[in-house]
């Protein structure tokens, strides 16, 4: 007999076995990405606003006549640009089964999207791989373009020239101050390494009531280099594991001041050597601004 507006355990287990077998008939394809951010409300969904993953997402629904959602690799701020970000998104078996329908896919897609974005490299995700466990029992594990990406490359924009090209203004900070060199060049070299980065974290106190837990801030920093491009144009390029929300713009706010010598060098180290709960609110640098900052490719083990 059952309970009364209960179900056996069999037909929550035939529940569950189905819908396994759903998402497991589904197959994953995987993309890159490039936009110019200053439409964007940033990458992530948000109720009544313009932003990457919503737009991407609306094309794929119209296109499929569902719902399909995207999973991206490396969110961007309000404003931030990208070159070469990562997705994924689900379809069921037999809907795209050839290169060619890959291709005609992208090509369908890019003509719903605004001229200020577009997507390339459309294409199948390697297959899911079963593998088994210490205890005996066997797990699918299906490439995840989040957990599958292994370093991301930002680069950071600035002009210290008098005056900035116009052309260059969404994708270009103008600093007008004085701006020593040497110095900002020191001070983005002190990001590398493994530190925790909470003094350059925004949002970090919100973020963590919304999760209800403290996050981990410990982050790697591969190498940060400066490369003059002429004409008093230069670039910052940030190779990291990862980053907290802002991480890339606070940190080259912080460096920043350090060249303009709003702060010494060594309260910067400082900054990287503390964790505790009042070292955000300590870096009074603000972030550097948005149009300056694209994310330029995010890496993979088989990169794509």
């Amino acid at each position: 007999a059952f309970a009364s507006g209960g179900k056996s355990q069999g037909l929550v287990d035939a529940d569950s076995a189905t819908r396994h077998e759903m998402v497991q008939s589904r197959v994953r394809f995987r993309g890159r990405i490039a936009y110019d951010g200053t439409g964007y409300d940033g990458w992530q969904v948000q109720p009544k606003r313009r932003t990457v993953q919503g737009e991407l997402e609306s094309v794929l629904s119209r296109r499929f006549n569902r719902t399909i959602r995207a999973v991206g690799a490396g969110r961007t701020d309000a404003g931030v640009h990208a070159r070469g970000q990562a997705f994924h998104f689900d379809l069921e078996e037999g809907e795209i089964e050839t290169r060619e329908d890959e291709m005609k896919l992208q090509r369908a897609l890019n003509s719903m999207l605004r001229r200020d974005t577009r997507i390339w490299n459309v294409g199948r995700a390697p297959k899911a791989v079963k593998k088994i466990r210490d205890d005996g029992t066997t797990v699918v594990h299906r490439w995840h373009v989040i957990y599958e990406s292994t370093k991301k490359l930002y680069s950071y924009r600035l002009c210290l020239a008098p005056a900035l090209d116009p052309k260059q203004r969404f994708t270009r900070c103008h600093v007008y101050e004085p701006i020593d060199i040497d110095r900002l060049t020191s001070a983005l070299k002190q990001f590398e390494g493994t530190h925790d980065f909470r003094a350059f974290a925004g949002a970090i106190e919100q973020n963590e009531r919304r999760i209800g837990k403290e996050m981990g801030t410990v982050r790697t920093v591969y190498s940060v280099n400066l490369v003059n491009e002429g004409n008093g144009n230069y670039r910052v390029d940030f190779l990291l594991k990862g980053a907290l929300y802002k991480m890339v713009r606070n940190m080259m706010g912080t460096a920043l001041d350090v060249a303009k010598g709003r702060m010494d060098e060594h309260a910067l180290i400082d900054l990287l050597h503390r964790s505790d709960d009042d070292v955000r609110k300590n870096n009074r640098s603000k972030p550097a601004p948005p149009e300056g900052l694209c994310l330029e490719r995010v890496f993979f083990v088989d990169d794509f």
